[in-house]
């Protein structure tokens, strides 16, 4: 029994609002790392056989940014998430074991509750698991309504009735499900829908019709079940990163002086007993070493720092260092 990953990446991110079409939304960085590459790094620990990455709008570019780390199926139309999953069929159909569904426009997940997921649907010898997460204004989600613990359907908004419009559980987007099980009901999936596209919610209730095993797991912070799908929430994500990567580091004996103006990449490495000064970046595979002092005012992209070094107002970069 295998552990295995589709990452839904096909989407056009309209309300991006770019008119390049040779980008696609998961394509967009935070602080200097793709959106899906976040997705992807959140996966790697958790012991998957295969990742799939579905690619469509500008999907030479997210090919490029995924292709050393999963295999990539194209969706060529789009016609909603369950046909997305459907792409990855030859891929995956005759595996035993569990998928995991993910978008790529959710930077905030991480290993760790990923892990978590895995581990209770599997103690808990489900066939489906649902990402949940307890909010306080559920208005625009899809609610879970359950009974005695079993999921019996999700309800979007719009089709809400006043008593389910009051549950506070709502759909997170990511689900395990048994993996042969899955790819079977795809076969018999339809577009019922004015869209005439098909819908993976809507294998979720034919698991529900078959009497198959549908439990929920709940996020312990909300904040990672956020979708990116505009400039201002890829500004929030990219704040709460910060704020991760930062935290990280002062834990680990790095003094950050103001980390509300202090940018370091997911990829950078810094020694302990540095010192980052106020409006610093250290951004790309940038290594800073022990004792350092960076900053005030300094970018630091791509180089490595020796250990004792003093970086004040400077810009140093690769190409920057070859001019030297």
């Amino acid at each position: 029994m295998g552990r295995y990953a589709v990452i839904l990446a096909a989407g056009k991110g309209t309300r991006m609002k770019s008119k390049r079409d040779d980008i696609s939304k998961v394509s967009f960085p935070v602080l200097g790392r793709p959106m899906v590459r976040y997705v992807l790094e959140a996966l790697k620990p958790l012991g998957l056989e295969k990742i799939v990455t579905v690619v469509g709008f500008g999907g030479e570019m997210t090919k490029s940014l995924v292709e050393d780390s999963s295999e990539v199926v194209w969706q060529k139309e789009q016609k909603g998430t369950g046909h997305a999953v459907m792409m990855a069929a030859p891929n995956l159909e005759m595996e035993d074991g569990e998928t995991i569904i993910c978008c790529g426009d959710t930077p905030l997940l991480t290993d760790k509750t990923l892990e978590a997921l895995f581990n209770s649907h599997e103690a808990n010898h489900n066939d489906l698991t649902i990402l949940t997460a307890e909010v306080d204004n559920p208005y625009g989600y899809g609610r879970i309504v359950k009974k005695d613990g079993n999921v019996l359907r999700i309800v979007e908004q719009k089709d809400c009735s006043p008593d389910e419009a009051a549950i506070h559980e709502i759909n997170a987007g990511v689900y395990i499900f048994d993996n042969k099980e899955l790819f079977r009901d795809l076969k018999e999936l339809k577009p019922n829908n004015a869209q005439g596209e098909y819908y993976l919610t809507d294998v979720i209730a034919m698991f529900v019709s078959a009497g198959k095993r549908v439990k929920t797991f709940s996020v312990a912070d909300v904040n990672e079940t956020m979708g990116v799908n505009d400039r201002y929430q890829l500004s929030k994500a990219a704040k709460i990163i910060r704020a991760r990567i930062n935290k990280k580091w002062m834990l680990s004996g790095v003094s950050i002086e103001d980390p509300d103006t202090t940018y370091i990449g997911p990829d950078a490495e810094i020694g302990q007993d540095t010192t980052i000064r106020p409006n610093s970046h250290i951004l790309g595979h940038a290594k800073v070493g022990q004792g350092c002092v960076i900053g005030p005012d300094a970018y630091v992209e791509d180089v490595e720092i020796e250990d004792g070094e003093v970086i004040e107002f400077g810009y140093i970069r690769p190409e920057d260092e070859d001019e030297d």
